[in-house]
């Protein structure tokens, strides 16, 4: 199956129609290449990475997940909910995080999309732990950068990391922008 095919799989099996700037990021991202994507509010980033791992499973025909860090709590949180009721499993990671049993349930490869804050990703800790380890680590295809505006500091450590860190070896940066139009 090639990407066209696979986006039309997932078009069919959720009911929506990937638009063409989607579409465009999404083989760049599928192509093995750093992508920065910038769109105006309301034209679907979210759908991109939303269905990342479901296409690389697709083409690879292996198990794929996708670390999203964000530096918005309650946007997590809200693309959790939206990703349940897709039945796509996923998670927040971080200091909202209460359940501590969720770390070794990432460690295992249990979910397809980990949200994860920038401290939660970066601090050593067991959170850091958890993305950097077991099959989860295994199966990431992709590290995306969602609301990259918001993140400074952290920013130039994950670019780092994602380029000389053994940890995000082989794993794919999207940086994802909003624009306000």
């Amino acid at each position: 199956m090639d990407v066209d095919q696979c986006l039309r799989m997932i078009e069919d099996k959720y009911d929506f129609k990937f638009k063409e700037k989607q579409e465009e990021f999404i083989k760049a991202i599928v192509q093995l290449n750093d992508t920065f994507i910038t769109l105006p509010t309301g034209c679907g980033k979210s759908s991109i990475y939303f269905y990342l791992h479901e296409i690389f499973e697709t083409l690879n025909e292996e198990k794929s997940s996708i670390v999203v860090i964000s530096p918005l709590q309650a946007l997590m949180l809200d693309q959790v909910q939206k990703l349940e009721k897709l039945s796509i499993t996923s998670v927040v990671v971080g200091e909202i995080q209460k359940d501590k049993g969720v770390g070794q349930k990432i460690s295992e490869g249990q979910f397809s999309i980990v949200f994860s804050s920038p401290e939660a990703a970066l601090t050593s800790g067991m959170w850091r732990k958890s993305l950097t380890s077991g099959v989860f680590h295994d199966r990431v295809k992709a590290v995306v950068i969602d609301e990259a505006h918001c993140i400074t500091e952290c920013r130039c450590q994950v670019i780092e990391s994602g380029r000389a860190g053994r940890e995000v070896e082989n794993q794919y940066l999207v940086f994802i922008i909003p624009v306000m139009t």
